[in-house]
């Protein structure tokens, strides 16, 4: 009995060592790397240039950063949801809102850099909103989010008149007046400029245009709404607190940083301090 007490007060206390062990892991926060060194970080063509000075500045702290190009603008969220990637730099916040409903996801934005792409109407065809003519068509995403914010912008701009939502975002079942009996065509976000030349009107943002070589700068109208629509550093919740998460805020808050990236994007993109 003596000897099988001895082995149960020998296994009791290695099992006690290995759990103090584990619970005091300086790397480990609610089972995240705390201040792991190598960082995978998603985002498009459209904004890659915005990670190329952050991986270099990240470098100095002894950080190695990946960069991930996806080509759809709903693939770096959803390697993100699958720990595919560490963080993504990309989508605008009322769109992660919704990608989280949709996918019982938990992604967070991470409190600090914020910047936004201007939301214009842009015409290959037409000088003017007025000469959008009888039956026109008209380019918009076809995600909700930027669909219900597509329909605020034509209704601003008097083209059609909304009656009350009949969902959290508005539909194109939610048009009251549409005098012009306008199509509104639904594509991916990146393609809003690819249709650009097709259609009487897309409505797109500045960065989506510029990448497709057109003049960021050549809308009839902007929405003006973009501090509403702020694109940061994406993680999945518990990593934003980490160090990793911290120096990218760091390294993306110095006047050297915003000078190199307004250089890159040549004001197609807004960096403004987000205060939702």
């Amino acid at each position: 009995m003596k000897k099988i007490s001895k082995k149960l007060v020998l296994i009791l206390c290695l099992a006690m060592v290995v759990s103090v062990f584990a619970g005091c892991s300086p790397d480990k926060e609610d089972g995240k790397d705390s201040d792991k060194k190598t960082i995978s970080i998603g985002c498009m063509p459209l904004n890659e240039q915005a990670l190329q000075p952050v991986k270099e500045a990240m470098a100095e702290k002894g950080y190695e950063v990946e960069i991930k190009v996806f080509d759809g603008n709903n693939l770096p969220a959803e390697a993100l949801k699958a720990d595919e990637i560490d963080a993504l730099l990309l989508n605008h916040l009322p769109w992660v809102k919704n990608f989280n409903e949709q996918n019982d996801a938990e992604l967070t934005m991470v409190d600090g850099f914020t910047y936004a792409s201007i939301f214009g109407l842009y015409s290959a065809k037409w000088d003017s909103i007025d000469k959008i003519p009888q039956d026109g068509k008209i380019i918009v995403s076809n995600d909700p989010a930027n669909m219900h914010r597509s329909l605020l912008f034509l209704d601003k701009l008097g083209l059609i008149k909304l009656g009350d939502k009949t969902g959290d975002y508005y539909t194109v079942l939610d048009i009251k007046e549409n005098p012009k009996n306008l199509q509104i065509v639904e594509v991916e976000t990146t393609n809003t400029a690819g249709s650009y030349q097709d259609a009487d009107a897309s409505i797109s943002f500045s960065s989506v245009m510029r990448n497709a070589g057109i003049d960021a700068y050549s809308y009839l109208a902007e929405d003006g709404d973009y501090v509403n629509y702020p694109t940061g550093f994406f993680v999945n919740k518990g990593d934003e607190e980490s160090e990793w998460a911290k120096a990218l805020i760091e390294v993306t808050s110095t006047e050297e940083y915003k000078n190199k990236f307004d250089q890159a994007f040549g004001g197609a993109y807004k960096i403004f301090d987000y205060e939702g």
